[in-house]
């Protein structure tokens, strides 16, 4: 609903605090061509059915566009029918996340050139399932009339930065909103491209990070779709890196993923790994080389290692990871310090590093190991 506002399985791994995504979703437990709505958290409006529509479906590969990660992903589009009642689809995030904390929601999201309509994509920092109260903090509008992304202005202190911006079609870009509850202040990313910065104010009650709301504007809005969102403790940054690797699926069916946020300028020391898809509960420690590689089922291992070379491990205190129960786990490099077999160096601007996860599993009750992807960063 918008709101209208002009080590090979053998690994010796020791506990260490977690640094993970308090939710994700890459929608792959779900069953392909399913309705979205009634899985995973994911419901209506005000949970009212609105019946067996196309409003949000789980689908594949479809139309030409491919998952940006795993096999599946969510497609929003109007109903096709005239005079049809519009459905908002609702996920509430039910966490603490509320004055005091700093948050970064992520998603990917795939507009194809072919839109027609307009398709919503919503935070609320109050959302009532009975009936209200409800209060729109983030409304980034994509319109197909003007080829543009637009962050509509809903909350109070508004600054446009760049937004409305040109929408990229027939790729993925991140759309990424950072919330920082310290300063009750929020701001809005579009393939990192800074839309706008506002007040995060809630209407009833304390500041908090609600819910999320996928909403088809009109009913002849035709398909946008979305993939891979994680909600992390903290500013992630912008997302950094070219993914790259072939992997082989872990216990939960999925292929792990790497990802890099943070900045490509390698004086700011500002680079966090995310490692996603994972089993929970898994011990891991991160990678890095300069040289990138395919070697499959090293040590037998289920997975695939992606760099050659001088391969560092991040082993150090508190460096080892553990998923818990969003099979996820992060880590904040410190580019001055990354580990080598010969010891510590320093990344430099004008270097390209690779990064990837090794992550214990059990696999038929026998433990082993396996591997995310990889991805590459040139620094700056």
């Amino acid at each position: 609903m918008r709101l209208i506002s002009f080590a090979p399985a053998a690994m010796a791994l020791a506990i260490a605090p977690l640094a993970s995504a308090q939710w994700s979703e890459t929608f792959e437990s779900y069953n392909l061509n399913s309705q979205l709505e009634g899985q995973g958290g994911w419901h209506n409006w005000d949970s009212v059915a609105q019946g067996n529509q196309p409003f949000a479906r789980v689908v594949g590969t479809t139309a030409g566009v491919t998952p940006f990660q795993g096999t599946k992903m969510a497609n929003i589009v109007g109903s096709q029918i005239s005079g049809n009642l519009l459905a908002d689809t609702v996920h509430e995030l039910n966490g603490p996340y509320s004055f005091g904390t700093a948050w970064t929601l992520s998603t990917r999201v795939y507009v194809p050139s072919s839109l027609i309509g307009d398709s919503f994509f919503i935070v609320l920092d109050d959302y009532n399932d009975a009936g209200g109260p409800y209060d729109w903090a983030v409304q980034i509008h994509f319109q197909a009339a003007s080829a543009s992304v637009i962050s509509d202005a809903v909350s109070t202190g508004n600054i446009n930065l760049n937004s409305p911006a040109t929408i990229t079609f027939d790729q993925w870009v991140e759309l990424k909103v950072e919330v920082d509850l310290n300063n009750n202040t929020g701001k809005n990313y579009y393939g990192g491209l800074d839309l706008n910065e506002y007040t995060w104010t809630a209407l009833v009650g304390p500041e908090v990070f609600d819910a999320i709301d996928l909403f088809p504007g009109t009913f002849d809005t035709t398909s946008v779709y979305y993939d891979a969102y994680s909600l992390t403790a903290g500013i992630a940054g912008l997302a950094l890196g070219t993914n790259y690797c072939n992997t082989n699926p872990n216990s939960t069916g999925n292929s792990g993923r790497i990802d890099a946020f943070g900045s490509p300028i390698a004086s700011a020391n500002n680079v966090t790994l995310t490692a996603t898809s994972l089993p929970n509960n898994a011990f891991l420690f991160f990678l890095c080389s300069t040289t990138q590689a395919q070697i499959n089922n090293p040590g037998g291992s289920q997975g695939n290692l992606c760099l050659g070379g001088a391969i560092g491990r991040y082993v150090g205190a508190g460096q080892i990871q553990n998923t818990g129960a969003t099979g996820s786990a992060s880590l904040a490099l410190n580019l001055t310090n990354t580990p080598q077999p010969t010891g510590s160096v320093s990344i430099a601007a004008g270097q390209t590093w690779n990064f990837q996860a090794w992550h214990r599993d059990v696999v038929g009750g026998g433990a082993v190991s396996n591997f995310t992807d990889a991805t590459t960063v040139l620094f700056q």
